[in-house]
Parts: C-alpha cells; structure tokens; sequence
C-alpha cells in the first residue's frame, strides 16, 4: 500500500485488475506526486528527468514552430539547471511572435495529447515508444551541447524498456506523470509568462517570450502571458475530461 498525499493506492491490486477506478488513481497518484515530490527533500531529484523533458518540450516548441513558420531550426541546448535554448532563424518578426508562443504552448499540448493517449491499456506503450523515438532523434538532429545530448539520450533510452517491458498499470502511471509534468512546465514557468525581460547566464538582457509576441502584436507582454496560461489551463482541463470523465474511443 502507498501513501501519496493522503491518497492510497493497492499496488497488488492495481497491477492485477485494471478497473476504471484503479485507472483514475494512477492519475491522481500522478497529480499528488507532481505536488509533493518538488517539497521535499531530494523529490525534486526523483522529478528530474521529468523536468527534464519540459524543458525539452518548450524548446522544441520553439524549434518545430520555427520550422512549420518557414524557418530554419539550428539547435537545441538543455542544461543542467533545467534551463534550454532553441536556435532558430529566418521567420521575420511576425513570425518570432509565433515561434515565441510555440514555446510556451508545447508542453502544455503534449502534455495533453500524452495525458489522452496514456490513458488507455492499448495506447499507453504506443506513447511512450513514441515519446522516446522523438527525444532520440531530436538528440541527432539538433540538441548540440554536451549535457543535453547526454541527459536526453538517457531519458529516451529508458522509456523504451518502461514502455514494453513494465505491467500496463506501470506504463499508464509513467504517461500520466509524464503528461502531467509536461503541462506543469507550462505553468512552472508561470512568473516568466509574465516577466518583461530576463537576465541570460552570460549577463545581458533579453525579452522574454511574452514581450517578443507583444512586440509585434502591441498588446502588452502580461495580457499574452495571461491568454497562453489559461489556454494551457483549458489544455490540461479538457485532456483531464477526455481521459478519465467522457473517454474518447481510440
């Protein structure tokens, strides 16, 4: 028996019999775990690689609308620190406004796509093995700094065997951990939605996302932060709905 938060859970019980309801606690026991593990000592450690992966989703949100945008995507860095860096080129200032407000949006629609589809005994595998393919090959075709390209190999690598090799109530509570830290990394980033400007690690001052898309589209950087908070917000609500209150047939 586990205790997150007040909340139990019958591992035996879970593993043996995947009931509707058993189903819904391995989400919950997700949301609890994504609220306690960051509060106490070294949670935020066993959350790491988890953050790890929302750092790379706003960033190849970043990259992958500059790209769709009809610019060039040039790398990727994911440090230590949690912090990333996406280079991209060639999209004009309209454009910039669009690959800013990809970044912010990424998790929070992944989050929500892997919420839906690792809600299901016969889609959860297919997400995770899918998930991985795509951080392994984002590790070869842009990631280029050293602790990025190890860090991501890493995390990939061990979602293969979680995805095919693990009983289904294991995969189900990974893709839902997974999906739910996607969607808190859009809101993780909460206080920079709503920051004019930041200082890089090199000292200079930079516009925030929120303050690129409010230099061309005029309205203030604090209105467009608080627009792609709530849309995130509406994401995780109707992924939430989907998946455990009105399933979708997949």
């Amino acid at each position: 028996m586990i205790d997150v938060a007040g909340l139990e859970i019958n591992v035996a019980d879970t593993l043996a019999d995947l009931s509707d309801g058993q189903l819904i606690r391995a989400f919950w026991a997700a949301v609890a775990l994504s609220l306690v593990l960051p509060r106490i000592p070294y949670g935020r450690l066993l959350l790491y690689p988890f953050a790890l992966l929302g750092t790379w989703a706003h960033e190849m949100g970043h990259g992958l609308t500059a790209l769709g945008a009809g610019g060039s995507f040039r790398r990727l860095e994911v440090h230590r620190n949690l912090d990333g860096l996406a280079y991209s080129s060639g999209v004009g200032p309209f454009g910039r406004a669009v690959v800013a407000a990809g970044g912010l949006l990424a998790p929070a629609v992944a989050g929500g796509a892997v919420i839906v589809l690792g809600s299901r005994e016969s889609t959860a595998p297919w997400i995770l093995a899918g998930l991985a393919v795509a951080v392994l090959a984002s590790v070869v075709l842009f990631v280029r700094n050293g602790f990025g390209v190890a860090a991501l190999t890493l995390t990939g690598l061990a979602l293969v065997p979680v995805a095919w090799s693990t009983p289904e109530a294991v995969r189900i509570f990974v893709a839902q951990l997974v999906g739910i830290q996607f969607c808190m990394a859009s809101w993780g980033s909460l206080n920079y939605m709503f920051t004019r400007n930041f200082r890089r690690d090199d000292g200079s001052l930079a516009d925030s996302d929120t303050q690129t898309i409010a230099n061309v589209l005029l309205l203030p950087y604090w209105f467009w932060g608080g627009l792609i908070a709530a849309f995130s917000l509406l994401i995780l609500a109707g992924a939430f709905y989907l998946a455990w209150i009105r399933p979708v047939a997949l």
